[in-house]
């Protein structure tokens, strides 16, 4: 895999520089020479429900509207008094508030809470489906496939953090021969376990060299955190696990709203959450990828670290938090869709400007930026 991954970096890093000689836009140079810049050792990749959304899962209206149909049914048999604190979220919600703001200010009991928490599983999980299988059976690595691949030339080891229960991360990681510390050893039932995670990657290094000993290296991968949780990890009497199978248990996602600083305290969301925020913090780049930077566990570091590193920011539509963000460091760089889809805005600190080109789409960022 290190000569494979060897080959497409001196690959794309040669194609690279083809495309900025032959460039005559010094604005569009700059914009590519900036975002190829933060491939480097230390690096961290910030993944959104943007990037989710793309592959056709559901947004926060969509779950919202699926709530309003779903949670009545499955309710039913609790106590009136759920049932009625319910009720509140369902008016707040036709009346067009947001599914995040309407669980943070309504106050939902704990058996309510459970049921909403499993309906959003399944919605997620119901379109998971198809976007796994379209990463799968493509004929081509996907774009954010290639992009890993593109960072670990820099790094044996690239952390990957991402707010999202999905399982695309780690889908286009494995169709990318990418290997994945989730924190769980064990392929078909892993049980939580930071270091025998880590332990699944090591190898020995086999030296010619006399005298010299063999020494152990770990494989190039990412490390992957996770703080909302993840469709496959399940408890069960005590114990945390990582499946894909349907095992049993409860599943360990954290919702919007309340119970997300309570659950986020918990195994395994307080391991993951550390980690997110200490790979954050010793960070040297940042790229958000479809991140709208509405996550409180997060927002404390990153609004500490964007100010001190190369930053950039990919979205189809940039959010007002992000917006913010770019105006904490006037090198970051924004990238979101024009009016037409086929052109880039670009935001670099307080100045903007139009590139004819779909750079905030992440296949034509990686393919065009990349030459990847």
């Amino acid at each position: 895999m290190c000569n494979a991954l060897a080959k497409t970096i001196s690959m794309a890093l040669s194609a690279s520089g083809r495309l900025r000689s032959a460039m005559s836009d010094p604005a569009r140079e700059d914009v590519y020479s900036y975002v190829q810049g933060i491939f480097q050792r230390g690096l961290v990749v910030v993944v959104g429900s943007g990037a989710s959304c793309a592959l056709g899962l559901p947004g926060m209206q969509a779950l919202a509207t699926y709530l309003i149909a779903e949670v009545p049914v499955r309710a039913s048999g609790l106590p009136p008094e759920s049932m009625a604190s319910w009720h509140l979220v369902a008016e707040a919600l036709d009346a067009g508030k947001g599914l995040e703001e309407t669980l943070l200010t309504v106050s939902v009991p704990d058996d309510l809470a459970l049921v909403v928490t499993q309906a959003i599983a399944d919605c997620v999980l119901a379109a998971e489906q198809n976007a796994i299988a379209d990463i799968l059976t493509s004929a081509s690595i996907s774009a954010f496939g290639r992009l890993l691949l593109f960072a670990l030339q820099a790094t044996p080891a690239l952390d990957v953090v991402t707010t999202n229960y999905d399982r695309l991360v780690e889908v286009h990681a494995a169709r990318a021969g990418v290997r994945i510390d989730s924190s769980f050893y064990g392929h078909t039932v892993g049980r939580f376990d930071p270091a025998l995670s880590r332990d699944e990657l090591l190898q020995m290094q086999r030296t010619s060299v006399r005298g010299r000993k063999n020494t152990v290296v770990q494989r190039p991968h990412v490390k992957l955190s996770k703080p909302h949780g993840s469709l496959d990890w399940y408890s069960r009497d005590g114990q945390h696990y990582r499946s894909d199978l349907p095992i049993g248990g409860s599943r360990r996602i954290v919702a919007p709203g309340g119970n997300k600083y309570r659950l986020g305290y918990e195994v395994p969301f307080d391991a993951h959450r550390t980690r997110a925020n200490d790979s954050i913090d010793r960070a040297s780049a940042l790229l958000f990828i479809g991140y709208g930077f509405n996550d409180d566990h997060l927002q404390t570091h990153i609004v500490d670290r964007i100010p001190q590193v190369p930053t950039v920011i990919v979205s189809k539509d940039l959010t007002d938090p992000a917006r913010e963000h770019l105006r904490l460091n006037s090198s970051a760089v924004g990238i979101e869709s024009g009016a037409n889809l086929n052109e880039s805005h670009v935001i670099r600190g307080t100045s903007k400007i139009s590139i004819d080109k779909a750079l905030w789409d992440l296949e034509y960022l990686v393919k065009e930026v990349l030459a990847s």
